[in-house]
């Protein structure tokens, strides 16, 4: 939280609540520690959201209901949950880390230097493949700037201030009305192997499903519904699953180590020479990829730059995100 936020609610609880002494003490900070248990029903949940330890978020909250004189989380079976005391602060927390939020952005859309934070988010192959080599082209022109980088699956909530810009795979456009959207081309993936996996088994044909063959995915809870089917739509009957990871290096290394089949981007299995695509003449399953900000942060000079440096960085390889490196006789 940037200091003007804090430093705008601090002052506006105190000139509210001069008639209780314990009530001047509260400090934004500690609600928003509240308020991240409350979203996460975990202290390690909020202590990942909020970038800290979950010792220090147990800490804040102890102090707040020290200060307030309630009990405001109690633990249940399905995590930290709000008591009565905290549900009736809860809504007006939110409005309150929401108005905040809007300060800052409205102050940092107006900012026309090339410098500060920018936070991005994006799939991790993404992340290696496109962002990394930008942003050390960034920084060589621009030295000022420091772009902070949160690869994986989680979808960070530009609203709250998780991320600045996002890179998100999915067929559906999204359409929160406080998001500017834009579309950047297409991620294409298809089915791997090791070479040892292929010499052990005979490898499927497309259109026959997986049936007895060891498969390495993701955890089932995690795969987003607007990303279409896993493994190319195959029918998984009669497959077995080795492995479940939502980190893609993970997946890659299992794959490496022949434990099974997996799907990966095309620019990232083709590049890995102890892999084989399983159906290397079947066209890539392709899925677009979209530029997201907020609207209140698109005309800041620094989140311009960003965002068009990863605009050309897709453009420049959009033949190698949607096919890989694959010889086009082969496709």
């Amino acid at each position: 939280m940037l200091a003007i936020g804090a430093d705008l609610y601090s002052r506006s609880y105190t000139s509210c609540t001069e008639v209780n002494s314990v009530a001047s003490a509260w400090q934004w900070d500690d609600l928003r520690f509240f308020l991240a248990v409350a979203r996460e029903a975990s202290l390690s949940g909020a202590a990942r959201s909020l970038g800290v330890n979950h010792v220090r978020v147990g800490r804040r909250i102890a102090v707040l209901e020290k200060q307030l004189g309630a009990k405001l989380l109690h633990r249940t079976p399905d995590g930290l949950i709000p008591t009565a005391a905290g549900e009736a602060i809860q809504t007006r927390c939110e409005t309150m880390q929401n108005t905040a939020l809007e300060v800052e952005r409205l102050v940092a859309g107006q900012d026309d230097r090339v410098a500060g934070a920018v936070r991005v988010t994006a799939p991790q192959g993404l992340a290696r493949q496109l962002l990394v080599p930008m942003i050390a082209e960034l920084r060589a022109i621009h030295p000022e700037l420091q772009v902070n980088l949160v690869p994986g699956v989680r979808s960070l909530d530009l609203a709250r201030g998780e991320a600045d810009i996002a890179l998100r795979m999915s067929f559906d456009r999204p359409t929160q009305g406080d998001l500017v959207c834009r579309k950047l081309g297409a991620i294409g993936s298809a089915l791997y192997a090791s070479r040892s996996y292929a010499e052990r088994h005979m490898l499927p044909k497309r259109g026959e499903g997986l049936s007895g063959h060891e498969l390495i995915t993701f955890e089932g809870a995690r795969w987003p519904k607007a990303m279409g089917p896993p493994l190319m739509g195959e029918s998984l009957d009669g497959a077995r699953v080795s492995l479940r990871s939502n980190d893609q290096f993970i997946r890659l290394d299992a794959t490496i180590q022949g434990l099974g089949i997996s799907e990966m981007p095309c620019f990232l299995g083709d590049e890995t020479s102890e892999l084989v695509r399983i159906w290397p003449k079947e066209p890539p399953h392709l899925r677009p990829v979209w530029l997201l900000t907020h609207r209140d942060l698109r005309r800041a000079t620094r989140i311009l730059v960003v965002s068009k440096a990863i605009v050309d960085g897709f453009g420049d390889h959009s033949s190698m995100l949607r096919q890989g490196g694959l010889p086009k006789s082969t496709l």
